[in-house]
């Protein structure tokens, strides 16, 4: 599991700690986007984009990521 842990990082091209910061931003902006979305769901009225732009946002972060460009790649 450690070997996998270091690759994975190494591909990354992060620390543990940036890795993990990474990791628990994305996450709780996520988890915000998800309350906000159960909001708006029960009053249409607010929160109208913010699921959306939450995920968009956090989408083109996330295909800058060199190796997330791989695994996209592997996909089509």
């Amino acid at each position: 599991m450690l070997k996998q842990i270091k690759e994975h990082l190494k591909e990354s091209e992060k620390t543990y700690w940036d890795h993990l910061r990474h990791a628990f931003r994305q996450s709780n902006r996520m988890i915000v986007g998800a309350i906000k979305s159960y909001i708006h769901g029960i009053f249409p009225f607010v929160f109208k984009a913010d699921g959306p732009l939450t995920i968009f946002k956090i989408y083109r972060e996330i295909v800058k990521i060199r190796h997330i460009k791989e695994l996209e790649k592997q996909t089509k």
